[in-house]
Protein backbone atom coordinates (compact mmCIF):
# COMPACT_ATOMS: atom_id res chain seq x y z
CA UNK A 1 0.00 0.00 0.00
CA UNK A 2 2.96 2.29 0.71
CA UNK A 3 4.84 1.95 -2.59
CA UNK A 4 1.69 1.26 -4.62
CA UNK A 5 0.54 4.85 -4.11
CA UNK A 6 -2.81 3.81 -2.65
CA UNK A 7 -2.19 5.62 0.63
CA UNK A 8 -1.37 8.81 -1.30
CA UNK A 9 -4.52 8.28 -3.37
CA UNK A 10 -6.65 8.09 -0.22
CA UNK A 11 -4.98 11.12 1.36
CA UNK A 12 -5.37 13.26 -1.76
CA UNK A 13 -8.93 12.23 -2.56
CA UNK A 14 -10.28 12.68 0.96
CA UNK A 15 -8.11 15.58 2.12
CA UNK A 16 -6.30 13.65 4.82
CA UNK A 17 -3.40 15.36 6.54
CA UNK A 18 0.28 14.51 6.28
CA UNK A 19 0.03 13.60 9.97
CA UNK A 20 -2.46 10.85 9.10
CA UNK A 21 -0.08 9.50 6.48
CA UNK A 22 2.85 9.47 8.91
CA UNK A 23 0.83 7.78 11.66
CA UNK A 24 -0.21 5.07 9.22
CA UNK A 25 3.30 4.53 7.89
CA UNK A 26 4.73 4.42 11.41
CA UNK A 27 2.19 1.81 12.46
CA UNK A 28 3.16 -0.50 9.61
CA UNK A 29 6.82 0.47 9.38
CA UNK A 30 8.22 -2.97 10.40
CA UNK A 31 6.07 -4.75 7.79
CA UNK A 32 6.95 -2.25 5.06
CA UNK A 33 10.66 -2.46 5.86
CA UNK A 34 10.55 -6.27 5.86
CA UNK A 35 9.01 -6.39 2.39
CA UNK A 36 11.47 -3.77 1.12
CA UNK A 37 14.37 -5.86 2.45
CA UNK A 38 13.04 -9.00 0.77
CA UNK A 39 12.55 -7.25 -2.57
CA UNK A 40 16.02 -5.69 -2.37
CA UNK A 41 17.54 -9.17 -2.29
CA UNK A 42 15.98 -10.37 -5.52
CA UNK A 43 18.97 -9.40 -7.68
CA UNK A 44 21.54 -11.00 -5.38
CA UNK A 45 21.72 -14.23 -3.44
CA UNK A 46 18.74 -14.22 -1.06
CA UNK A 47 19.45 -15.42 2.46
CA UNK A 48 16.10 -17.20 2.54
CA UNK A 49 13.21 -18.41 0.41
CA UNK A 50 9.99 -16.44 0.91
CA UNK A 51 6.45 -17.66 0.34
CA UNK A 52 3.01 -16.11 0.55
CA UNK A 53 -0.38 -17.75 0.31
CA UNK A 54 -2.86 -16.66 -2.37
CA UNK A 55 -5.39 -16.33 0.45
CA UNK A 56 -3.16 -13.77 2.18
CA UNK A 57 -2.66 -11.93 -1.10
CA UNK A 58 -6.37 -11.63 -1.77
CA UNK A 59 -7.12 -10.64 1.82
CA UNK A 60 -5.28 -7.44 0.93
CA UNK A 61 -8.25 -6.28 -1.13
CA UNK A 62 -10.57 -6.76 1.87
CA UNK A 63 -8.17 -4.90 4.14
CA UNK A 64 -7.93 -1.94 1.76
CA UNK A 65 -11.71 -1.89 1.33
CA UNK A 66 -12.15 -1.73 5.10
CA UNK A 67 -9.56 1.05 5.42
CA UNK A 68 -11.28 3.08 2.70
CA UNK A 69 -14.70 2.54 4.29
CA UNK A 70 -13.33 3.82 7.58
CA UNK A 71 -11.89 6.93 5.91
CA UNK A 72 -15.20 7.68 4.18
CA UNK A 73 -17.18 7.17 7.40
CA UNK A 74 -14.77 9.47 9.23
CA UNK A 75 -15.03 12.17 6.56
CA UNK A 76 -18.83 11.86 6.60
CA UNK A 77 -18.86 12.52 10.35
CA UNK A 78 -20.53 9.24 11.31
CA UNK A 79 -20.02 8.37 15.01
CA UNK A 80 -17.45 5.62 15.56
CA UNK A 81 -20.05 3.59 17.47
CA UNK A 82 -21.96 3.12 14.20
CA UNK A 83 -19.02 2.11 11.99
CA UNK A 84 -19.59 -1.63 12.55
CA UNK A 85 -23.19 -1.49 11.42
CA UNK A 86 -23.27 -2.90 7.88
CA UNK A 87 -26.19 -0.65 7.02
CA UNK A 88 -23.82 2.31 7.24
CA UNK A 89 -21.11 0.88 4.97
CA UNK A 90 -20.50 3.35 2.15
CA UNK A 91 -20.10 2.33 -1.47
CA UNK A 92 -16.55 2.37 -2.80
CA UNK A 93 -16.33 4.83 -5.74
CA UNK A 94 -15.89 2.92 -8.99
CA UNK A 95 -12.89 4.96 -10.07
CA UNK A 96 -11.20 4.08 -6.76
CA UNK A 97 -11.86 0.39 -7.31
CA UNK A 98 -10.21 0.46 -10.73
CA UNK A 99 -7.14 2.34 -9.48
CA UNK A 100 -6.79 0.11 -6.39
CA UNK A 101 -6.93 -3.07 -8.49
CA UNK A 102 -4.42 -1.80 -11.06
CA UNK A 103 -1.93 -0.59 -8.45
CA UNK A 104 -2.16 -3.70 -6.30
CA UNK A 105 -1.63 -5.94 -9.32
CA UNK A 106 1.41 -3.85 -10.26
CA UNK A 107 2.77 -4.28 -6.74
CA UNK A 108 2.21 -8.05 -6.91
CA UNK A 109 4.25 -8.13 -10.12
CA UNK A 110 7.10 -6.38 -8.33
CA UNK A 111 6.98 -8.77 -5.38
CA UNK A 112 7.03 -11.85 -7.60
CA UNK A 113 9.70 -10.55 -9.98
CA UNK A 114 12.66 -12.92 -10.19
CA UNK A 115 11.07 -15.09 -7.51
CA UNK A 116 11.55 -12.53 -4.72
CA UNK A 117 8.41 -13.97 -3.10
CA UNK A 118 6.74 -17.18 -4.27
CA UNK A 119 2.91 -17.34 -4.21
CA UNK A 120 1.45 -20.63 -3.01
CA UNK A 121 -1.78 -22.49 -3.51
CA UNK A 122 -3.64 -22.90 -0.23
CA UNK A 123 -4.15 -26.62 -0.77
CA UNK A 124 -1.37 -28.30 -2.78
CA UNK A 125 -2.91 -31.27 -4.58
CA UNK A 126 -0.06 -33.64 -3.76
CA UNK A 127 -0.56 -32.92 -0.05
CA UNK A 128 -4.34 -32.91 -0.02
CA UNK A 129 -4.75 -35.50 2.75
CA UNK A 130 -2.09 -33.91 4.91
CA UNK A 131 -3.73 -30.53 4.44
CA UNK A 132 -7.03 -31.75 5.88
CA UNK A 133 -5.32 -33.49 8.78
CA UNK A 134 -3.26 -30.45 9.77
CA UNK A 135 -6.15 -28.05 9.24
CA UNK A 136 -8.48 -30.17 11.37
CA UNK A 137 -5.91 -30.33 14.18
CA UNK A 138 -5.50 -26.53 14.16
CA UNK A 139 -9.25 -25.91 14.26
CA UNK A 140 -10.11 -28.56 16.86
CA UNK A 141 -7.12 -28.04 19.17
CA UNK A 142 -7.09 -24.24 19.33
CA UNK A 143 -10.29 -22.62 20.53
CA UNK A 144 -9.59 -19.11 19.23
CA UNK A 145 -8.27 -19.79 15.74
CA UNK A 146 -10.23 -18.59 12.70
CA UNK A 147 -10.72 -20.65 9.53
CA UNK A 148 -8.61 -18.36 7.32
CA UNK A 149 -5.75 -18.38 9.85
CA UNK A 150 -5.84 -22.17 9.98
CA UNK A 151 -5.59 -22.30 6.18
CA UNK A 152 -2.58 -19.95 6.19
CA UNK A 153 -0.83 -21.89 8.94
CA UNK A 154 -1.50 -25.22 7.23
CA UNK A 155 0.05 -23.88 4.03
CA UNK A 156 3.13 -22.78 5.99
CA UNK A 157 3.47 -26.19 7.61
CA UNK A 158 3.18 -28.04 4.28
CA UNK A 159 6.04 -26.06 2.69
CA UNK A 160 8.09 -26.71 5.84
CA UNK A 161 8.44 -23.03 6.64
CA UNK A 162 10.59 -22.26 9.66
CA UNK A 163 8.94 -18.91 10.33
CA UNK A 164 5.44 -17.53 9.91
CA UNK A 165 5.42 -13.72 9.97
CA UNK A 166 2.29 -12.04 11.33
CA UNK A 167 1.13 -8.87 13.08
CA UNK A 168 -1.70 -10.82 14.70
CA UNK A 169 -0.63 -10.96 18.37
CA UNK A 170 -3.77 -12.88 19.33
CA UNK A 171 -2.94 -15.62 16.85
CA UNK A 172 0.67 -15.78 18.05
CA UNK A 173 -0.43 -16.18 21.66
CA UNK A 174 -2.98 -18.82 20.71
CA UNK A 175 -0.82 -21.23 18.71
CA UNK A 176 2.83 -20.15 19.02
CA UNK A 177 3.99 -22.77 21.53
CA UNK A 178 2.03 -25.75 20.20
CA UNK A 179 2.97 -24.99 16.58
CA UNK A 180 6.64 -24.76 17.45
CA UNK A 181 6.54 -28.07 19.34
CA UNK A 182 4.45 -30.01 16.83
CA UNK A 183 5.61 -28.64 13.46
CA UNK A 184 8.72 -26.59 14.24
CA UNK A 185 7.15 -23.42 12.80
CA UNK A 186 7.86 -20.26 14.77
CA UNK A 187 5.37 -17.37 14.68
CA UNK A 188 7.19 -14.03 14.69
CA UNK A 189 6.38 -10.36 14.28
CA UNK A 190 7.55 -8.38 11.20
CA UNK A 191 10.06 -6.34 13.23
CA UNK A 192 11.74 -9.44 14.59
CA UNK A 193 11.74 -11.04 11.14
CA UNK A 194 13.44 -7.95 9.70
CA UNK A 195 16.19 -7.90 12.32
CA UNK A 196 16.77 -11.64 11.92
CA UNK A 197 16.91 -11.33 8.13
CA UNK A 198 19.42 -8.47 8.24
CA UNK A 199 21.58 -10.42 10.68
CA UNK A 200 21.54 -13.49 8.44
CA UNK A 201 22.39 -11.41 5.37
CA UNK A 202 25.40 -9.86 7.08
CA UNK A 203 26.69 -13.30 8.05
CA UNK A 204 25.95 -14.82 4.64
CA UNK A 205 24.05 -17.36 6.65
CA UNK A 206 22.16 -20.56 5.96
CA UNK A 207 19.26 -21.24 3.60
CA UNK A 208 15.88 -21.40 5.25
CA UNK A 209 12.24 -20.82 4.44
CA UNK A 210 9.83 -18.11 5.50
CA UNK A 211 6.15 -17.52 4.89
CA UNK A 212 5.32 -13.80 5.13
CA UNK A 213 1.63 -13.59 5.51
CA UNK A 214 -0.60 -11.38 7.65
Amino acid sequence: MHKSGILTLFCDRYGLSEEFREVYLTRYSPSISLIDEIVSQRHGNPACAYYISYLALNELFSAIRDELRTIILFKNGLPISRWRDGRNFPDIPEECMEVIYARIQSTFDLLFENGAIVPLSDEPEENGDNFSEIFAWLILSNKGIETQDAILLTTAILVKAEYFVTKDDKLRREVRDTLKQRYNVELIQPGYALSKLKSMRKRGSFYTKHLPCR
